[in-house]
């Protein structure tokens, strides 16, 4: 069988219908908690630089203790200035994330530790091999519109993030989000590199082609490096994020409203920071839950309050006027293919679309997204195309309703022969691997795991990912030598 491979593309997912968690006062009583606990417990920012924004500002610095104290106003003030809606570019107009509320785009799972090998099928640590391949199947895969590198290049060490940034710009043209370019040096490398991809600095200021998440620290804290780093991205107009991911019964109260308001706190301190450092930076809001096991203190994300809690932090982000990056998929168990597996990805991934998240991580990690088994990133996207199917709904069009076509069949009559129906059939999404075609009683099907690898397999075969101009290539090669020489290795 031969894969069709065209230029990529990207099928966000448009929904119809939607869902919200919380009410209205439930929605106002997390934000009421959220900004008192800015203001009477505060947030530990360990930057001096961080600390000096605030206290130019009018927010109340413990100094000794680097704890931040922020008034409800100067919060609702800071963040009335970051835009609702702004775009992430592709290298093509068509792989463009408009983030508007209308749209929900699917990313990759990211930052892995371990593969379960291609060709020998045996467990070790990811490589930047690993980042390469998979960013190409990223590239082919229409579910997939904005590309996390999804495990690390451990063979480069501190400077791995710069290394899969490069690997990531030249295997997809799609968009680039980042979670572990941190530090001042190496943001400021990463966006020299954004705008070599994009054509110039203020090319990448008008079309984005990187953005990046920070993740904060719980409970009620930041990092230093991932902060400044942050500071440097705004500064140069690389859309940034911040996620929080309180634990519940470990890093946050063992409730799903106490996790939310811890959490909350820590990606509004954060935004609220960029805002008055650099008014109308583009930001975006994150917060993923989980629960520590009460019995062995493991590390829980497949449990009905994460599910609530991720569609509950999209309101709290609309409601600050932020788009949303929610969670889907990555969930603890180890193997494809199982029911537990099926189960929890229906709940992660319908309900982040129907939430209304513009943005969606993480498709193609198991345990907990720590594991990559290539093959997985296909049932991934077939899940995908499902719950696109659902949250998009029922057209009622006069096209759809047929009206014509019903009169024209008449009693007892059947469809077969319409023109109508052999437009529309081939319309009619049918999943791939759970109803391979065509279906041939007598021909014995290889297990569904093998089918997906064998799809994955012909993907990294016949699929080549647009290249990036042989002097950008040059150039991004240029900068990887002088951070290397920089920072060492």
């Amino acid at each position: 069988m031969t894969l069709s491979i065209e230029a990529p593309s990207i099928k966000p997912i448009q929904p119809r219908l939607r869902l919200e968690v919380l009410g209205a006062d439930q929605v106002q009583a997390i934000q009421d908690a959220t900004l008192e606990t800015l203001e009477r417990i505060g947030i530990n920012f360990p930057s001096l630089q961080a600390l000096e924004i605030f206290a130019d500002h009018g927010a109340h610095v413990d100094w000794k203790n680097q704890i931040v104290h922020l008034p409800p106003d100067l919060v609702v003030k800071a963040l009335g200035s970051a835009p609702r809606s702004y775009n992430l570019a592709g290298r093509r107009e068509n792989l463009e994330l408009i983030l508007d509320g209308k749209r929900t785009y699917f990313g990759t799972d990211g930052s892995g530790t371990m593969t379960l090998d291609l060709e020998s099928g045996k467990l070790r640590p990811s490589c930047l091999e690993d980042v390469v391949s998979m960013a190409r199947a990223a590239d082919f895969l229409d579910s997939i519109s904005f590309y996390w590198p999804m495990v690390s290049a451990q063979e480069f060490g501190e400077l791995a993030p710069l290394y899969e940034l490069e690997a990531c710009f030249n295997n997809t043209a799609k968009h680039v989000q980042m979670e572990t370019v941190i530090g001042e040096r190496q943001a400021q490398y990463a966006v020299r590199m954004a705008e070599i991809v994009a054509g110039g600095e203020q090319e990448m200021r008008l079309r984005p082609p990187l953005s990046c998440l920070v993740c904060t620290v719980a409970p009620l804290g930041q990092d230093k490096d991932s902060i400044e780093a942050a500071l440097v991205y705004a500064r140069a107009g690389v859309p940034v994020g911040f996620m929080a991911m309180p634990n519940m019964g470990a890093s946050a109260p063992a409730t799903a409203s106490g996790a939310l308001v811890v959490g909350n706190a820590e990606v509004v301190s954060a935004m609220t920071l960029i805002q008055l450092a650099v008014p109308g930076a583009p930001v975006f809001h994150s917060l993923l839950a989980s629960l520590m096991d009460p019995r062995t203190a493991a590390y829980l994300v497949s449990i009905p309050d994460k599910y609530l809690c991720n569609a509950a932090a999209v309101q709290l982000a609309h409601d600050w006027g932020m788009p949303s990056l929610a969670g889907a998929f990555g969930n603890e168990y180890e193997q494809p293919a199982t029911w537990e597996l099926g189960r929890d990805n229906v709940y992660t991934a319908l309900l982040a679309p129907l939430s209304g998240a513009e943005m969606v991580v993480a498709a193609g990690l198991l345990r907990a997204s720590t594991l990559l088994t290539p093959e997985q990133i296909i049932f991934d996207d077939e899940t995908y195309h499902i719950h696109k199917r659902l949250a998009e709904g029922i057209d009622t069009s006069p096209e759809h309703l047929a009206l014509d076509v019903i009169a024209e069949v008449g009693p007892r009559g059947h469809y077969l022969a319409q023109k109508h129906t052999r437009k529309h059939i081939r319309e009619i999404w049918i999943p791939e691997l759970s109803h391979p075609r065509p279906a041939q009683k007598e021909v014995l099907l290889p297990d569904i795991r093998e089918r997906a690898r064998a799809r994955f397999d012909r993907i990294l075969a016949e699929h080549n990912p647009e290249s990036l101009d042989e002097s950008k290539r040059s150039e991004l090669q240029a900068l990887l030598v002088a951070a290397t020489r920089e920072l060492g290795n």
